[in-house]
């Protein structure tokens, strides 16, 4: 009898494990099948029973009578893990076992830490059996091949460390990757519960999870009181009726008038409607298991990218996307354009203290994404202090939107990745009514904008009277210039329109009167895709001089129609840049440049990705590299000597074309047209003009084409081909 159970317990472990490395390991952390290994065979290098779970940078051919594949493969271990099934908990004889062994094993495959998992939770340990964390945060889940990499490196450099410390970029790479693994789990929860539509499902996700956030952050602040309901009282409970009981308890203190969770309860009462009543939307057994798989994403504390954006990735249809896109800009380009941005705010420091704006916020992926560069930054320097949060908290970040449902996103997203969510408010931009957006929106007020403003016609007129346009991205344009501080900086996406336009000549010129152009970043044209296909490139500037602003009064208006000098006396606010302007062409960026947008995940032998340009990465010997667009950021790279920079195509081929260089202001200035598209600087093309003999010789052949077709038909009626004329055109019969 003992022996069937045994049995019976090594066909479910072996189920689990199996599903761990299909499911999570391949499907959702992206780790290559091939380079994961759960064989019997590689026992002979323990010396005793098999390792359950080996990942290496070399792929297995499972070719047993490949010795020397084999032993590459081992040769080039990131990871190896210790499996039991998921009736093995935490801490109980079998985990404790499974310890001891990998303390055993480790050593002998070449590596100074190992896993031990019941394939739902994942603890890494080093060689004297301490937990190991991440930047101060314990480590529950199966980590990227990137961050085991960064594991590795550090335990060989010191098998007594128990945290691993990783730059900004990495971390948020790991962190989301984790996260989407839970949101899988959720989705498989979520078919057996009739949500309404996508927004509810995804309103209910951010509830809970803000709700467990709320928890940590208490007693992060010592604030926390144990005598009132909280988050973590589920914990214990054994029916899905009391973790209702619970919940709904819990909510109750939170959307209280007197709470200061109150501005983003939203969301949370999306989860008290869904979970009430007698026949709730979500039935006690289904919150429960919910319950679990949010509890176990602890600790969401400095998760450092935008959860409302990774949950709405997940769970939006492809309509809703394209509904959403005009406020919604992906996570990875609002990283690399906060940290361009950004450059040279290393340090903390109380008498340069500084301000950031998004007068078109959305649900604040630009503001988060500045938040989490300048707090990794700080830390990174040694400068993250309690000045350093109180200056990050509540003086530095402000954004506007003109959805007050975006700004309350805006808000909790900034709340979920740290803090920063103070001043906040809902208003037009543009023509702002209400006391707070009048406050905030005051001309020379910040010394960052960073902003994906909307495009497209609009209603209020551009402030500017270089030209009449009531385009929006050229009105935001205005409005970000005069927000910002003489010597300010700012990133704006624009379409294509605002930079090659001859209508838009003129505003050219007075963006280059009266601010420094200092670099034009092309996008590739599936960027934004779902949400948008429109062409769209990062410009970054420094206002250098305020601009000659339309008037406001009768007086001043009646003035200017009657100047006939205006044009003249206009340029007088600014002076032409000098200076060159930086132009760059991202052609990959990590994603299929298809509607689809899959990632691609090409890398060459030393784990540099092949097909992104704006992403970190980690070598395969654990070392963490910035972007390639960041590093020829920093270089201000130019091809113009090489004839070009050689790179890896979409279609599975090498391509060499210009990809960067510093454009001289005179080359500007001699185009009539002021253009400032990266592609016309670096890969002009000559169009290929067709001569009027050469149109009538085929507009010919033709007829002549048809008029076969038509012959041969016995009810064809086309008439036969007129002759042209040389020089001239044939016309219509």
């Amino acid at each position: 009898m003992a022996g069937r159970n045994r049995k019976s317990r090594q066909r479910k472990e072996a189920l689990s494990v199996q599903r761990l490395i299909n499911e999570v390991l391949v499907q959702t952390l992206g780790i290559p099948s091939h380079n994961i290994v759960n064989d019997a065979a590689f026992s002979r290098y323990t010396d005793s029973r098999r390792p359950d779970i080996l990942i290496s940078n070399a792929a297995y051919l499972n070719n047993p009578g490949d010795m020397r594949n084999e032993e590459d493969f081992i040769n080039n271990l990131i990871c190896y893990a210790e499996a039991k099934d998921i009736s093995c908990k935490v801490g109980d004889a079998d985990w404790k076992d499974a310890i001891r062994q990998g303390q055993e094993k480790a050593p002998k495959l070449g590596l100074a830490y190992f896993a031990v998992t019941n394939c739902s939770i994942t603890y890494f340990y080093n060689l004297d059996g301490q937990r190991l964390s991440l930047n101060g945060n314990p480590i529950t889940e199966f980590q990227t091949m990137d961050v085991m990499r960064i594991m590795k490196r550090a335990t060989d450099e010191n098998h007594a460390t128990t945290d691993i410390d990783m730059g900004v970029d990495s971390l948020t790479a790991v962190s989301e990757a984790v996260f989407n693994a839970k949101l899988w789990q959720l989705k498989n929860i979520y078919r057996g519960i009739d949500f309404e539509n996508n927004m509810r499902k995804i309103d209910f996700t951010i509830g809970l999870i803000s709700m467990e956030y709320y928890e940590e952050k208490a007693i992060m602040d010592n604030t926390y009181d144990e005598n009132l309901v909280w988050w973590s009282k589920a914990r214990s409970e054994k029916s899905g009726a009391q973790v209702a009981g619970d919940m709904l308890a819990y909510i109750s203190r939170l959307v209280d008038d007197a709470s200061d969770f109150k501005e983003f309860s939203e969301p949370v009462k999306v989860v008290e409607s869904s979970i009430r009543g007698v026949n709730p939307l979500v039935k006690p057994e289904q919150l429960k298991e919910v319950y679990g798989v949010i509890d176990s994403m602890r600790p969401l504390h400095g998760t450092g990218f935008d959860l409302f954006g990774a949950v709405y990735e997940a769970f939006a249809n492809s309509k809703e996307k394209k509904d959403f896109g005009e406020y919604f800009t992906r996570r990875h380009y609002t990283h690399i354009f906060a940290k361009l941005l950004l450059k040279g705010r290393d340090i903390y420091d109380e008498a340069r203290e500084f301000t950031i704006i998004d007068p078109f916020c959305g649900t604040g992926g630009m503001l988060t994404e500045a938040y989490k560069v300048l707090r990794g930054n700080y830390r990174n320097s040694g400068t993250y202090d309690g000045k350093a949060r109180d200056f990050l908290s509540r003086k530095c970040f402000y954004g506007v939107d003109l959805r007050s449902e975006n700004a309350s996103r805006s808000k909790l997203n900034m709340f979920l990745v740290g803090d920063g969510h103070n001043h906040i408010y809902s208003d037009d931009s543009l023509v702002p009514r209400k006391a707070e957006g009048k406050r905030i929106l005051m001309d020379d007020s910040y010394d960052y904008v960073i902003t994906n403003p909307p495009y497209g016609q609009g209603t209020i007129p551009a402030d500017t009277v270089f030209v009449t346009s009531k385009r929006m991205e050229v009105a935001a344009i205005c409005r970000v210039i005069d927000l910002l501080k003489i010597g300010g900086k700012a990133c704006i996406v624009t379409p294509d329109g605002v930079l090659e336009n001859p209508t838009f000549k003129s505003f050219r010129e007075e963006l280059m009167l009266t601010c420094e152009i200092q670099a034009v970043i092309s996008l590739p044209k599936f960027a934004f895709a779902p949400y948008t296909k429109e062409k769209t490139y990062a410009l970054f500037l420094r206002k250098r001089y305020d601009r000659f602003r339309v008037g406001t009064s009768e007086s001043e208006k009646d003035e200017n129609k009657k100047d006939e000098d205006l044009r003249s006396r206009r340029r007088q606010n600014g002076k032409f840049q000098t200076t060159p302007i930086w132009m760059y062409i991202v052609d990959n960026d990590g994603y299929a440049n298809s509607d689809k947008r899959y990632p691609t995940g090409l890398r060459d032998e030393n784990q540099n990705w092949l097909h992104n340009e704006v992403s970190a990465w980690v070598d395969r010997n654990g070392n963490e590299h910035v972007s390639q667009l960041e590093e020829r950021w920093d270089t201000r790279y130019d091809d113009s000597t090489t004839q070009g920079t050689t790179w890896f195509g979409d279609k599975g081929s090498y391509v060499t074309e210009r990809k960067g260089g510093n454009i001289p202001i005179q080359t500007i200035k001699d185009d009539p047209y002021y253009t400032l598209l990266p592609e016309h600087r670096l890969r002009p093309y000559d169009p290929l003009f067709v001569t009027p003999d050469e149109y009538a010789s085929e507009f010919a052949d033709i007829r002549d084409s048809l008029a076969e077709i038509a012959a041969s038909d016995e009810h064809g009626t086309i008439t036969p081909p007129m002759k042209a004329e040389p020089g001239r055109l044939a016309a219509s019969p």
